[in-house]
């Protein structure tokens, strides 16, 4: 768990340290690491607080699959990825462990039991019990299983973690997973040749991983962890997809620190050490709380903690002679100056809760009252302690006046005065000019004291000094007279060889001790103790009897018992000792705890100074060790049989360690899970003496679990082939041909090596620090804490955020300058996480400046701003700095200049090969950026953004690579390079010929069904009595004021300015909103419940209505709004989910029918006997653009368009989806797609419940090819495309040609691309798991099993065809003549052309010829022959399919001629603005 509010609080006070997880937006990594007991929990019991919820073992098995999938993919490591599941874990660890599981197990019977009491039936099946999440249980050791299984299948079959060390310490492997992975990253920095620029990212729920991130002394670190949310809870939409990420950046992260303490740097007398400090800080935090010490009583985060402990640093550290955490090594000696500084803490905290403050004033006052009226009368009046003090004072100064050699140099006084005295103290040293110092150390008593000295003056200083001239030693004005004060203490100091200037000197000196020798002692107060003294010996009375309380109820022991109290203060000081081994070092003692439930009073942590400690390693508890430590009695089902009883049998010798009632006391704390679980430490003797007699009544299985295993190694093979069978047999399938190898790991070792403590020679830190890994330091700044409001989850921060204020270096240019500078040139944007873009324009409150053509030369054009656009430059200038102000602490001042920047989508890929940078085209992607905070260059630039020239044909597809066909007549079909020239190259394709009309059976299908009507907002409020007014408000959020809050008393079902809609509820179209009948209903009946609320709105339109109490009166509106509020939870509106105005979804009941024909789709290809139907053909002279690589599609399919029903192909080789599975588009949202796969998937899901289990997917427009509306057809080989050379300038790729009449955009009917998925960007979706089925197309009866390919024989291979031929429609594949000997006889019906024999690719390779032209679409790809004439398309399409009567010319796409016309041969339709190549 960590340190509870710790993330909080320094987002708070850091507010930059975290960033949303986007597409291309986040650095590149080499190792992820996954603390995998966080992802283990969330699949498995993800609402304890729900008694009727199940969950069987292969759900959570998969949802853990699918988790890992998702956080892979979203950070794609190249070199390592290391799961660490929590093996045993020392004995200090499992005090917590026993607690949380004793409370989680009690927890779970009272909640069921409560809902037994409310009558609800619970299922017959057991609920699962996440204490089985601990190492040794069975289910442990099936998940590791299964996860060995899940890695060696993704290793074979999704390309992106083929490259990758895959780690997995598995339950088996003693210690927790953080410090496994980080004891990983310890050795491997202290080998040889280790990369001080290592990137890590690390995975996991708990606060003190920042603390592990930090200790590493590795900049280039960041924590993955889900989105964080406070207060109210929404409603969670329960995929993964829509979960936000968010990296917290430890590089930023130590540069916050070091603003936090750089008044250090001015005021340490030792050398400033950064790594040091964090070192400190890393101290400071485990006293508010860890996994293996309770905190300290009365520091509380929330409380203001860590702003005392910071405070105390920076004040003590000067002093301290050093830093207190030397790697790892606690200096109990400068430790103790910060707890007597707690103490002080710890008193006020005490007199302010405890003390009697009122009656302690009151005699104060009367004090002071007679103080002043003695004043009255004249002269100074001083208590005893003060008079006592300034003897003291006096008998210093004149023993130096008359022996200065041997006179004391330095007058000690104890530190613990009252504050009163301390200030008089400091008065009479200024008075005298004497140096004091208030942080000094007594080397007799090893106290704090205070030190008064004479200050250092040279001897030879003869500036003599002109006194006063008036000497009345009465007189206030006279001793005050620094000049004549300071001549005195100098010349005490420094003797003077003049004697005149001597004896002014000492005159001085007498003025000022004269007028204290004559002050009065108070003698005014009734008696004779002073309130002060008699207050604080009271107090510490109080504290005293509060101590013997707390000891006592807590902890059990007498306050008088000085030996248990300083074995109290020793264990815990040594528990911080081992703390920091265990961070630093590893393990310092596998048996070391803690044995206190509670820890000591600060004031109590006396002689720290001078503890030492010494740890005994010893070893680890055994699996079944730890499970009788840390489960309670309600949880024996994971113990062997042989050992359950110990838990229950009241004869039990270990029975006390077991109770079935216990208290949890919050002390202090606020959430029953910060509670201290009081139960009984585990008495390791008697454990392991009642385990040993029962150890000979262990299984074979049950003594295998009972030991310690390996951590396994997984690398991928591409020369070899090996057998892995199924983890889950009838539901996951064997890997047949496993590419994975699989080998025990060890960690590496030091061998005579030393750990590297501290940062790594050859970091890069700062403005160096490697691409995509944030620093403050790209911009001049400064920062300084202060009280800001900065907005962070989703409320406005109380506490003090450390704000940087940014220095513009643009301050005084001028505009002109600065565009000329900058425009067409790439920049930095969305400082301080650098991305790159392009800009485009500058403006200031006057101009836009912009790139133009003047006498035939590219220049910067001022163009002066309109009124609107004049008012857009101010609010975008405000919303700059506001947007900076407020959500990132920042200050960048008034923002006089905006840089107009177009960011960096991604690479482009060129007909060639070559790679480009590709920047947003349309304004609507532009961002504008105040000019202080762009930055113009970088050190490091991010090598996936790279432009790269194009690769020879040969080495970009060697032989056996697989690729799609984008010809006429097979498009989109699985195949595989069989040889290659200079200029072109072979392929082998396989297909099913009617696949053409398959698809477009499911296009009709979609077509015909049955649609939801809707009908215009009017004519529902006509029908509801109300106006069309009141049907908007009541259809949207209104939200009323009542009982000091806002409640939303509307339906919530549409969205106008979020342009969302509710599917089913409401739509918008060209006229309006439309609601459908489900609307006409609901709201017909909320008119009919709250018919006051209607006539308001409907006949009082000109009130703005925001209270209840104008709707009703006082004496009722209460009762209406509870009524009100139920009826709408009743309705359940608030669960419906909102889409974007253009999304659309195909319903339950139509997606059935798309499975049911799919399915039977299925049945009949692997039927026996259906690979006799599959065509084969090796085409050779294909040009390069004519086939697709999987690790393409993200940079050639960005334009692509959907529509509900299109028949899609699986084209990335990374992903949750297998490679080449088919699938129909069943819903279209802003960035992605919902699809229903013919087969089912390991990753696949439900989509909402909307589809049978495993076979639906959320995925990117890029990541497959339409199918039905093919885009991409290539149809010769050689064209006019893009290449390297002929794109011109990033700017005018971006904008167009400067100086012509409009943008190279689409404009609806140029090149660009129309509907949805235009302009999406490069995306990896999760990862993928094959499904399969029973062998030989025999499918087993029961529970819904994994797809396999089956094993069949293959059809025969066809002739050889030119690829000219093929996709001009000239030349089609025959059945005359088989392939040579030479040529591979067999293919997989399934996989066609992907099965490189033996067949190594999952999911389905079917293809066809289209049927008709695009329905609409883009532009066709670059570098593809020139369109040919609108009549071919239709002559084409009639020709590759032979069942297609009628061929449909394509609509849009890039017609040559705009919207010339061609003829339809056979009866089919001609096409408007034929595309490229139709088929």
């Amino acid at each position: 768990m960590g340190i509870p509010k710790f993330f909080r609080f320094m987002s708070e006070r850091y507010p930059l340290i975290s960033q949303l997880i986007e597409e291309n937006k986040i650095p590149e990594f080499d190792n992820l690491y996954l603390d995998m007991n966080g992802i283990i929990h969330n699949c498995s019991h993800p609402n304890d607080n729900d008694a009727s919820f199940r969950i069987t073992e292969t759900q959570i098995f998969l949802a853990v699959f699918a988790y890992i999938e998702h956080l892979f993919h979203k950070i794609k490591p190249k070199k390592v990825f290391f799961l660490a599941v929590d093996g045993v874990a020392p004995r200090a660890k499992m005090n917590q462990q026993r607690s949380r599981r004793f409370r989680t197990a009690k927890e779970a019977k009272e909640i069921k039991e409560k809902a037994e009491r409310r009558g609800e039936i619970l299922p017959d099946e057991e609920a699962f019990d996440s204490n089985c999440i601990t190492p040794g249980t069975p289910f442990m050791a099936k998940l590791s299983q299964q996860l060995e299984y899940f890695i060696a299948k993704k290793i074979t079959e999704d390309a992106d973690w083929r490259n990758v060390q895959v780690i997995l310490s598995g339950h088996d492997v003693p210690g927790e997973g953080e410090h496994k992975i980080m004891e990983y990253i310890r050795l491997c920095k202290a080998q040889p040749g280790y990369n001080p620029n290592v990137r890590h990212c690390l995975y996991g729920l708990d606060a003190d991983l920042i603390m592990l991130g930090l200790l590493s002394h590795d900049p280039h670190f960041c924590l993955l962890r889900e989105e964080v949310q406070f207060g109210p809870r929404r409603k969670s939409k329960g995929s993964l997809e829509s979960q936000n990420f968010f990296l917290l950046h430890l590089s930023l992260f130590r540069e916050y620190l070091d603003l936090e303490f750089q008044d250090l740097r001015s005021s340490l007398p030792f050398p400033y050490e950064f790594e040091r400090i964090i070192d400190d800080f890393i101290l400071l935090n485990i006293f508010v709380g860890n996994d293996f010490l309770p905190h300290l009583p009365g520091l509380h985060i929330n409380e203001g903690a860590m702003d005392l402990l910071f405070s105390i640093y920076k004040q003590i550290l000067p002093v301290a002679g050093g830093y207190l955490n030397e790697s790892g090594h606690l200096r109990t000696d400068r430790l103790e100056l910060v707890l007597a500084e707690l103490c002080n803490f710890e008193m006020e905290q005490f007199e302010r809760d405890y003390g009697d403050t009122a009656n302690h004033k009151a005699k104060v006052s009367k004090k002071k009252k007679a103080i002043t009226q003695a004043k009255a009368k004249g002269g100074l009046v001083l208590t005893k302690p003060q008079r006592q003090l300034f003897d003291n004072v006096h008998a210093f100064v004149m023993a130096r006046r008359h022996d200065p050699a041997g006179a004391p140099t330095e007058l000690m006084v104890p530190a613990d005065l009252p504050n009163k005295d301390k200030r008089f103290l400091e008065d009479l040293a200024s008075s005298l000019k004497l140096r004091a110092s208030f942080n000094k150390v007594d080397p007799a008593s090893n106290k704090p004291a205070i030190t008064l000295s004479f200050p250092a003056i040279a001897i030879d200083d003869d500036d003599s000094d002109n006194g006063p001239s008036d000497e009345d030693a009465d007189s206030d004005q006279s001793s005050d007279d620094d000049d004549s004060t300071s001549s005195a203490a100098e010349a005490a100091a420094a003797p003077s060889k003049h004697k005149g200037a001597k004896s002014e000197a000492d005159a001085a000196v007498d003025r000022v001790l004269g007028r204290y020798l004559k002050a009065k002692v108070d003698t005014a107060s009734d008696d004779d103790v002073d309130p002060e003294e008699d207050y604080r010996k009271r107090l510490d009375a109080q504290m005293t009897e509060w101590k013997k309380d707390y000891y006592k109820s807590k902890l059990e022991f007498d306050y008088s018992n000085d030996d248990a109290m300083s074995k109290l203060a020793f264990r815990y000081i040594e528990g911080l000792q081992w703390v920091l081994h265990y961070y630093y070092d590893g393990v310092a003692s596998w048996g070391w705890f803690y044995d206190y439930h509670y820890a000591p009073k600060i004031s109590d942590l006396k002689n720290v100074g001078q503890m030492k400690f010494e740890f005994d390693l010893g070893k680890p508890f055994r699996p079944f060790d730890q499970l009788m430590g840390v489960l309670p009695a309600l949880s024996s089902q994971h113990i062997p049989a042989a050992f359950r009883d110990l838990m229950t049998d009241p004869t039990s010798p270990i029975i006390d360690f077991y109770p079935s009632n216990f208290e949890a006391d919050l002390n202090g704390k606020k959430q029953d899970w910060e509670a201290v679980v009081k139960i009984p430490f585990i008495d390791e003797k008697r454990l392991l003496e009642a385990l040993d007699k029962r150890e000979v009544y262990l299984g074979i299985e049950e003594r295998k679990r009972n030991g310690f295993g390996h951590s396994r190694e997984f690398t991928y093979n591409e020369d070899g082939e090996l057998f892995f069978p199924s983890s889950l047999p009838g539901t996951f399938p064997d890997l047949v041909h496993c590419r994975a190898v699989v080998k025990n790991f060890n960690l590496p070792t030091l061998d005579g090596l030393h750990l590297v403590k501290g940062l790594t020679k050859g970091v890069e830190l700062g403005v160096r620090a490697l691409a995509g890994f944030p620093s403050l330091k790209t911009l001049p700044h400064y920062g300084r804490l202060g009280h800001h409001g900065v907005n962070i989850f989703q409320s406005d921060s109380k506490g003090v955020s450390m704000v940087v204020t940014i220095e513009n270096a643009y301050e005084d240019a001028k505009t002109e300058a600065i565009a000329n500078a900058m425009i067409g040139k790439r920049a930095f944007l969305n400082w301080p996480f650098l991305t790159e873009g392009l800009v485009v324009g500058v403006s200031d409150s006057l101009f836009r400046y912009e790139m133009g053509i003047v006498g035939g030369q590219q220049k910067v054009i001022a163009t002066p701003h309109q009124s609107a656009t004049l008012s857009d430059f101010q609010r975008k200038a405000e919303r700059a700095e506001y947007q900076y102000s407020k959500r990132m602490g920042v200050l960048i001042g008034d923002v006089d200049v905006l840089v107009h920047i177009r960011p960096l989508k991604g690479l482009k890929r060129l007909d060639d090969g070559a790679f480009i940078k590709d920047y947003e085209e349309t304004s609507k992607k532009e961002i504008d950026q105040a000019v202080q905070v762009t930055v113009t260059n970088v050190v490091h630039d991010d090598a996936r953004f790279l432009e790269s020239p194009a690769k020879p044909i040969r080495e970009e597809y060697p032989d056996k690579t697989k690729v799609f066909f984008l010809g006429a007549n097979a498009y989109g079909t699985p195949a595989h390079v069989v040889g290659s020239t200079d200029a072109s190259l072979a392929i082998e394709v396989a297909f099913f010929p009617n696949q053409a009309k398959e698809n477009a059976h499911l296009r009709n299908l979609v077509a015909s069904r049955a649609r939801v009507q809707y009908m215009p907002s009017y004519h529902v409020a006509k029908k509801c009595g109300i106006t069309s007014l009141a049907l908007a408000k009541l259809t949207s959020s209104m939200m009323l004021a009542w009982k000091d809050q806002k409640v939303n008393v509307g339906l919530s079902l549409k969205f106008e300015g979020k342009g969302e809609k509710v599917l089913g509820y409401s739509r918008k179209s060209a006229n309006g909103w439309e609601f459908s009948d489900k609307t006409l209903e609901l709201v017909k009946e909320y008119v009919q419940t709250f018919p006051e609320i209607a006539t308001m709105l409907s006949h009082r339109s000109g009130v703005d209505v925001t209270r209840a109490t104008q709707i009703w009166d006082e004496s009722q509106v209460d009762e209406k709004m509870a009524e009100l509020k139920a009826w709408i939870k009743a309705k359940g509106v608030r669960d419906l989910e909102t889409v974007p105005l253009y999304a659309e979804q195909l319903s339950k009941d139509t997606v059935q029918q798309i499975e049911a024909f799919t399915s039977r789709l299925v049945d009949t290809r692997t039927a026996i006997g259906a690979a006799s139907q599959v065509k084969r053909v090796f085409i050779k002279g294909i040009p390069r653009t004519a086939l697709l690589k999987p690790n393409h599609a993200p940079f050639r399919l960005q334009a692509q368009r959907f529509e509900l029903g299109d028949r899609v192909i699986m084209v990335q080789d990374s992903g949750n989806v297998p490679l080449s599975a088919r699938g129909v588009v069943v819903s279209i949202n802003s960035n992605s797609l919902e699809v229903v796969f013919d087969v089912p998937f390991l990753s696949g899901t439900t989509l909402g419940d909307r589809c049978a289990p495993y076979k639906g997917a959320t995925i990117s427009f890029v990541s497959v090819l339409n199918l039905t509306q093919p885009q991409f057809v290539c149809a010769g080989t050689s064209g006019d495309g893009d290449t390297s050379a002929s794109v011109g300038s990033a700017l005018e790729r971006t904008l167009g040609p400067i100086g012509g009449t409009g943008s190279a955009q689409s404009n609806g009917r140029g090149n660009g691309a129309h509907g949805y998925g235009a302009g999406s960007g490069a995306y990896r979706p999760p990862n993928a798991f094959t499904p399969s089925e029973a062998q030989n197309g025999k499918g087993r009866e029961g529970s819904t099993q994994i797809l396999q390919r089956p094993q069949q024989r293959h059809a025969p291979v066809q002739q050889d065809v030119a690829f000219s031929g093929v996709a001009s429609g000239k030349q089609r594949p025959t059945k005359a003549a088989a392939a040579s000997g030479s040529q591979v006889n067999e293919i997989n019906p399934i996989m066609a052309a992907l099965g490189i024999r033996p067949p190594a690719a999952n999911g389905h390779g079917q293809g066809g010829a289209s049927r008709g032209a695009p329905r609409g679409g883009a532009r066709p790809p670059a570098g593809a022959a020139r369109p040919l004439p609108a009549t071919n398309g239709p002559q084409v399409a009639a020709q590759a399919s032979a069942n297609a009567g009628r061929g449909r010319g394509g609509r849009g796409g890039a017609g040559a001629n705009g919207r010339g016309r061609g003829g339809a041969p056979r009866g089919g339709r001609g096409g408007r603005g034929g595309a490229a190549a139709a088929p």
